[in-house]
């Protein structure tokens, strides 16, 4: 009676059109339902409707009210959170193939193919690449996706890096080489092989692309009066044509990618370990840049760049020369004179340069990196907390002011190039951060000196803004530098010459690594234009979007590998129950975010574990701090003691208590 009733249908309709529809993004929880979160309210959804939805799915839903609770009804998929993803093999009991979404929140598995182009037999834990090809709010009865590539085995002790590669879409292999190489240059090559040039690098290092060769300048009266300093650079540039295809995959890598244990080359390796490597005693193509300065380590007149023939007369270690430097018991020696007295000049030089840099410029904060040490399978030995040494300052404040020298350069005689920029504070952050500086720094005394020193237009300038930094650079603890890292924009690639905030410099564009980096490739080849007086071509916009794009992916990568690796060595470390001291990242509604100081690894601290009330915890995010009843008990910066409780390799995450 009632099936084809027009006037059903009808009536129908009207009662859905009636319903309130909103747009939102579905959140999955560890138990069968989810929640729909929109811009202004959160709505839940019932099992049933779970089903036909994935976390992360963009959506349009109908709400309806159940009781006293709104219920959403999935009804329109408007971006599915899946399209390529990470997975790994399943079989079910029936044997039929499926996969398992390497994501924290997703975790239903999904029926699957594999594509005729994929010949592996896979097995259960291997991964894949896998590509969304049915949803249920397309029409279609159930997930359904297709295994596009294969990844790894289960077994591969190397899955954390092949799988992170994978995911954000990035090459295991080097870029393919030629079978032969010849210089393209026709200019000739002034001939530098006399002077003593050293490499100073670390003791495996291979693709060594600067080397240094530093004299002291005298006077009439033969009083010393400054320092003339030559950067001999590897010359990639002279063996690749700008059409060949060694250009085109260096331009989509953009940079050698340095993960823990190897590193996966931008150029061929025959060309960055070996043919423009600037190895001991033989002759290579560089590009050199010729600079003075004064005793104070300004900058006196104007660089001179050279296209030259260098030969290094020593391969120096970071370790070893610092050892020299820091008269370390039993420490290495130079071999010879020549070469023990540029290690002595450019030690002089190096600390001249960092007083000029720290009156005239901005310096690091001193942190120390993270390496891990592996062994051949790939297993962690140990994590070493590695600070930078002297001979480490030597060579960053060498390439720091030629990369000063390259950015005045391009601007003057090319009118373009590729600039590392940074613009300090985001403009819309400018207020928040001249409130922050006054809530913590002024006083009574000084109030409206520090109002006008710290006023917005003072900030948004590089003056001061230096002027800033010095003054909270004496403070103690890393409080102000987190919470005012919170206001900054990103650094950014520019075709016009700006200044870098963070270094505290009127212009800066990087030319010392064409081996590992595209925009030092760019800006060699601008350079030699202008040496050979020809047209400097700007660098495209496309290309500077690439070069932020894949610095991003690189960081990306290196971070997601090391998450991973710090799962696998701390996992036998919870029986233990060593306590660790730990550094404050964030505060959060959901608790802490810690970074361990011995090794470096991200710990999260739930809410739950260091109150046992939550609705008597709070987070002021202007403070940035975790308040419990009304009173503050920790704020980025923080040195806290903690134990690790679990250790997640499925999810790569870590998670501890506060002691």
């Amino acid at each position: 009676m009632f099936q084809n009733n027009p006037l059903l249908s009808q009536l129908k309709q009207q009662l859905h059109d009636s319903k309130p529809h909103v747009e939102g993004v579905v959140k999955g929880t560890d138990k069968a339902y989810g929640f729909l979160e929109t811009e202004k309210e959160t709505f839940f959804i019932a099992p049933p409707a779970m089903k036909k939805v994935m976390h992360g799915d963009k959506i349009k839903a109908a709400i309806e009210t159940i009781g006293d609770k709104k219920q959403a009804e999935p009804e329109e998929l408007i971006e599915p959170m899946l399209t390529r993803f990470i997975a790994k093999v399943r079989f079910n009991k029936d044997k039929k193939l499926q996969v398992l979404v390497d994501h924290p929140n997703i975790n239903q598995p999904i029926g699957a193919a594999q594509a005729k182009t994929v010949k592996q037999e896979l097995k259960e834990g291997d991964w894949v690449v896998a590509t969304l090809k049915t949803h249920p709010l397309r029409d279609d009865r159930f997930f359904y996706a297709q295994i596009a590539e294969f990844i790894c085995s289960a077994e591969d002790e190397f899955a954390p890096w092949w799988v992170t590669l994978a995911r954000h879409e990035q090459s295991r292999y080097p870029v393919q080489g030629q079978e032969v190489y010849s210089m393209l240059d026709t200019e000739t090559r002034r001939d530098l092989t006399a002077l003593h040039f050293v490499t100073i690098d670390s003791e495996n290092t291979q693709d060594m692309d600067d080397a240094l060769y530093i004299e002291p300048v005298t006077g009439p009266n033969d009083e010393q009066t400054g320092w003339k300093l030559a950067v001999a650079i590897a010359d990639p540039t002279a063996y690749i044509a700008l059409d060949s295809q060694i250009e085109k995959d260096a331009r989509k890598r953009c940079f050698t990618n340095y993960l823990p244990g190897f590193n996966i080359p931008m150029l061929p390796r025959e060309l960055s370990d070996e043919l423009c490597s600037l190895m001991e005693n033989e002759t290579r193509a560089a590009l050199v840049c010729r600079l003075e300065t004064n005793m104070q380590g300004e900058i006196v007149g104007e660089s001179e760049f050279i296209l030259a023939q260098v030969q290094s007369k020593a391969k120096l270690a970071y370790n070893n020369v610092s050892d020299y430097l820091e008269q370390v018991e039993n420490a290495w020696q130079p071999e010879n004179e020549s070469t023990q007295q540029q290690i002595n000049w450019l030690h002089q030089f190096a600390l001249v340069r960092i007083n000029w840099r720290k009156k005239h410029g901005l310096l690091f904060k001193e942190k120390p990196d993270y390496s891990f040490v592996l062994a051949d399978n790939g297993h962690v030995r140990e994590i070493k907390a590695e600070y930078r040494r002297i001979a480490n300052q030597i060579v960053e404040e060498s390439m720091i002011i030629a990369n000063i020298c390259c950015a005045h350069y391009l601007a003057k005689n090319a009118q373009t190039g590729i600039f590392n920029t940074h613009v300090g504070f985001d403009k819309k952050f400018l207020p928040n951060a001249h409130n922050f500086l006054m809530a913590n720094l002024s006083n009574e005394e000084n109030q409206q000196e520090l109002a006008e020193r710290y006023s917005v237009e003072n900030l948004a300038t590089l003056a001061g803004y230096c002027r800033m930094r010095h003054d909270i650079e004496p403070i103690e603890g890393d409080y102000l530098e987190f919470r005012l890292r919170r206001f900054l924009t990103f650094a950014e690639f520019k075709s016009e010459l700006a200044p870098h905030f963070g270094l505290g410099l009127t212009g800066y564009a990087t030319w010392t690594s064409p081996i590992r980096k595209y925009s030092d490739m760019v800006n060699h080849r601008l350079i030699k234009a202008c040496l050979a007086n020809r047209e400097c071509v700007k660098p495209s916009d496309e290309t500077l979007a690439r070069l932020q794009e894949a610095r991003k992916q690189n960081r990306m990568v290196e971070r997601d590998i090391a998450d991973w690796l710090y799962c696998r060595y701390l996992a036998d470390k919870v029986e233990s129950n060593p306590e660790f001291r730990a550094e404050v990242q964030d505060c959060m509604r959901g608790g802490l975010r810690v970074q361990l100081l011995e090794n470096g690894a991200s710990v999260f601290v739930p809410a739950s574990s260091i109150h046992p009330n939550k609705d008597e915890i709070q987070v002021n995010t202007d403070e940035l701090a975790l308040y419990i009843n009304g009173e503050r008990r920790y704020k980025i910066g923080d040195i806290v003691n903690i134990r690790l409780t679990e250790v997640k390799e499925e999810t790569r995450s870590l998670i501890g208590n506060l002691v």
